[in-house]
């Protein structure tokens, strides 16, 4: 069974449980599809709101690409959960590739909030003022998310002896950052945050 399928308390019961996974990235794309959720429903109340039908075909287009996106990261959440068990059983032979995919996934998971992000701006300067403060809510999950994701990135390439792959996760991951803070700083203006 799919991580997106259990239930929340059997997905936080299994994370609080013995077994390894699913952990720290699985945890933070379902996180990061929380964030998208959110930013997904003022959408739909927007577009729903006569008085908005000027904004209706963007939000449309964002609802959607928000919808596709949080599919993207709940499996990336099980692809996270395999990446951790492939590494723990992998032969040293093998442990260069495993840790390569251990940190590939959590670059994807971080990449997939930059699109929630992305369109959080277009939400919060859009969307329905009620609603608004929901889809800076999912900004915030979003960025938290994507934040942990790099972090994995960055700790699961130390020692690893392949400076050309470590050199260019470095840099997505640092790319992934810098457009994450200058979206969510916008989010922040949008919904007219103090920070």
């Amino acid at each position: 069974m799919s991580y997106g399928e259990r239930t929340i308390d059997q997905f936080l019961s299994d994370i609080a449980s013995a077994d390894v996974t699913p952990a720290g990235g699985s945890a933070t794309a379902v996180v990061g599809a929380t964030g998208a959720a959110l930013c997904e429903m003022v959408c739909i109340h927007t577009v729903a709101k006569a008085d908005h039908a000027d904004v209706a075909a963007t939000l449309a287009d964002s609802r959607d690409e928000l919808r596709a996106t949080r599919a993207t990261l709940l499996d990336l959440a099980d692809r996270d959960g395999e990446a951790v068990d492939a590494l723990l059983a992998a032969s040293d032979e093998d442990m260069a590739a495993a840790t390569r995919r251990a940190t590939g996934v959590p670059l994807a998971i971080a990449e997939a909030c930059r699109t929630v992000l992305d369109h959080a701006v277009v939400v919060t300067e859009l969307g329905t003022t009620n609603a608004v403060p929901d889809a800076a809510t999912g900004a915030f999950l979003a960025r938290s998310a994507l934040q942990a994701a790099v972090f994995t990135v960055r700790y699961n390439v130390r020692g690893m002896d392949d400076p050309s792959f470590v050199a260019k996760m470095e840099e997505r991951a640092a790319d992934v950052e810098s457009d994450s803070d200058a979206a969510f700083e916008q989010v922040l203006a949008n919904a007219g945050a103090e920070r």
